[in-house]
């Protein structure tokens, strides 16, 4: 059974204007971020766009986290990377067609910040990835994805490797389209807690027991 409930931080840090949307988008990723930074796990977001969250993280990690928790990006549509073949070796680059100038900025961005960027269709990328990383751990995973499809893959393939303790962001959730639905429906029958902070559009989580 999916539950809902308002969590609001009580951290001092919190201390924000209701105007003020960008800076409580970045409290609420810094107190998500908190509550998974001892933990051994890789931080996963399935789906590029033009959100700052995965940049927050990276910036977090650095400064207050576990620098050894590795970082990695799935695209569900292939339009965003390319691989090509530079000096003997293969190297996935970004498009410069059909993505927006602050993707590719984004992109470029986190690259310099060793975030791994996995090129293809999610529901293939995703497989791959596990096949040559059989034994990988889960800390934080956000879910930016929109369609139902994606979604559910994405559920299906990683939220079983999401550490206890561990969070689950579910980026567009209040917005009731295909994602909110595969997640309720891949949680169908189990007593789940969706909390979210003082944004009512932003993001939803989960922590796993």
């Amino acid at each position: 059974m999916l539950k809902s409930l308002v969590s609001y931080p009580n951290d001092p840090l919190v201390l924000h204007a209701k105007s003020n949307r960008p800076a409580e988008r970045l409290v609420t990723y810094y107190e998500l971020y908190k509550l998974i930074n001892h933990l051994d796990g890789s931080i996963i977001k399935c789906g590029i766009s033009a959100d700052e969250a995965f940049s927050y993280f990276s910036f977090f990690k650095q400064i207050i986290g576990n620098k050894k928790q590795p970082m990695v990006s799935f695209e569900k549509n292939p339009s965003v990377f390319e691989t090509v073949e530079v000096n003997d070796e293969t190297v996935t680059v970004v498009k410069s067609k059909k993505v927006t100038i602050k993707q590719i900025e984004l992109i470029k961005e986190g690259k310099k910040k060793n975030i791994e960027f996995m090129p293809g269709q999610l529901c293939d990328s995703i497989p791959a990835y596990l096949i040559d990383n059989p034994e990988l751990k889960i800390a934080l995973l956000t879910i930016d994805l929109d369609d139902y499809e994606s979604t559910l893959t994405a559920m299906q393939y990683l939220y079983p490797r999401l550490v206890g303790g561990g969070v689950l962001i579910m980026n567009n959730y209040h917005k009731r389209n295909g994602e909110s639905l595969a997640i309720k429906e891949y949680f169908f029958d189990q007593d789940i807690v969706i909390r979210h902070f003082s944004l009512e559009k932003g993001p939803h989580y989960i922590l796993k027991d």
